[in-house]
């Protein structure tokens, strides 16, 4: 993935974050909150021999946005930044109590083609728990939570499975926290149709097929990929499902009680 060292400001000018945090002369945040949340740039990432990437770039439910995440340079506002910040701050504050070993765990598995990766918010006393900061929370936990969660659960060793006895989603507002336990379901088949079309478009240079919905309104990718969706028409070309197909529709169905 691109590394993150810039910054877009309140009028959509794009700054450096070394520019913002040290030459802006009139700064749309305090110089201590800018400290913390400004991206810092990264350094140079190991080559691998197959293609790497986390959980939620498969669970966003549109393969085209993770693509762009992958091998485009990723510019966010500081508003949105002091968002993901919060929510991080959120975390380490619910989790203080536990040991270290059981939080922020660390996961990957080979799924041939790719390597997928993820961090599990906490896994104490037999519950997966997937934690998440949001302004409302939802009558129902949404669908990409669901399979963000199964996928942690889907990427344990089968004696780590044994242990987990259920799965646990929270939400967490500025004034209210809420629960709800989803299916311990392996959606491992599911899984991997999704990251062979994500690594297949990544080997060959061409953004997999969009996949419209409401993730759209929220896309910062929205104009490139209408760009691109007229290039690879008229250059015929396009990423198919693979020999997976079957496994491509989210694997969630049920209906949730609040």
């Amino acid at each position: 993935m691109i590394g993150m060292s810039k910054v877009k400001c309140p009028d959509d000018t794009v700054v450096s974050a070394e520019w913002c945090l040290k030459g802006c002369k009139e700064p749309c945040m305090p110089l201590p909150v800018r400290k913390k949340i400004l991206p810092k740039i990264s350094s140079e990432r190991k080559n691998h021999d197959k293609p790497r990437f986390g959980v939620t770039r498969l669970t966003t439910k549109c393969l085209r946005k993770s693509y762009y995440e992958l091998t485009e340079e990723i510019v966010h506002s500081l508003e949105k930044l002091w968002v993901f910040n919060r929510g991080h701050a959120i975390h380490e504050f619910v989790t203080t109590e536990l040991m270290d070993e059981e939080k922020e765990v660390f996961i990957e598995k080979d799924f041939g083609d790719f390597v997928l990766l993820g961090f599990i918010d906490a896994l104490h006393e037999g519950v997966l728990y997937e934690f998440k900061t949001t302004a409302n929370i939802p009558n129902e936990p949404q669908e990409h939570h669901v399979l963000q969660a199964q996928a942690y659960y889907s990427m344990l060793s089968d004696e780590e499975k044994e242990k987990v006895n259920k799965i646990v989603i929270v939400y967490f507002s500025m004034q209210q926290v809420k629960e709800f336990e989803v299916p311990k379901r392996d959606i491992g088949k599911w899984l991997k149709s999704y990251g062979c079309i994500l690594a297949a478009g990544l080997k060959e240079n061409v953004p997999p097929n969009p996949m419209p919905g409401w993730i759209c309104n929220y896309c910062d990718f929205l104009d490139k990929c209408n760009k691109d969706n007229r290039e690879l028409f008229l250059e015929k070309k396009e990423i198919k499902f693979s020999k997976f197909d079957e496994e491509k529709e989210s694997p969630n169905t049920i209906s949730w009680n609040s």
